[in-house]
């Protein structure tokens, strides 16, 4: 029987703690494999090398932040179709920059982890 690709989840999260459980989280659903990036700057770059189906934002990382990485994704004609997700304490903060960008996948922490992976099911069908 052949085995299906799995879908890559690239994880945008320089909060350790919360990279590894998003990280093992995503990585023991069937189906699915996440990387963490802990550098804004290099997030772009690892999307792109491990043709990310599915890209979880922080907002605030080293090198650049979530909105920046999110607008370069975007202007990225190899990867701008793929679906992104943020995960933030600071959502309400940010209110006003994610209505602008049309960012409608957003999780506040502290989060549910089942409301997570329900969320990445939906945005990335495995």
């Amino acid at each position: 029987m052949e085995e299906r690709k799995k879908k890559v989840v690239v994880i945008g999260e320089d909060d350790e703690p919360i990279a590894v459980l998003l990280r093992d989280a995503i990585s023991d659903e069937p189906g699915y494999q996440a990387v963490v990036v802990a550098d804004g700057a290099l997030v772009l770059e690892t999307v792109r090398q491990v043709k990310a189906d599915l890209l979880i934002l922080d907002i605030m990382m080293p090198g650049l932040n979530g909105l920046e990485v999110y607008d370069r994704v975007r202007e990225d004609t190899t990867v701008r179709d793929m679906p992104v997700m943020f995960v933030s304490a600071n959502v309400p903060q940010f209110d006003r920059e994610f209505k602008a960008r049309k960012i409608t996948a957003v999780l506040t922490k502290p989060f549910d982890l089942n409301d997570l992976l329900k969320r990445v099911r939906s945005l990335c069908p495995a």
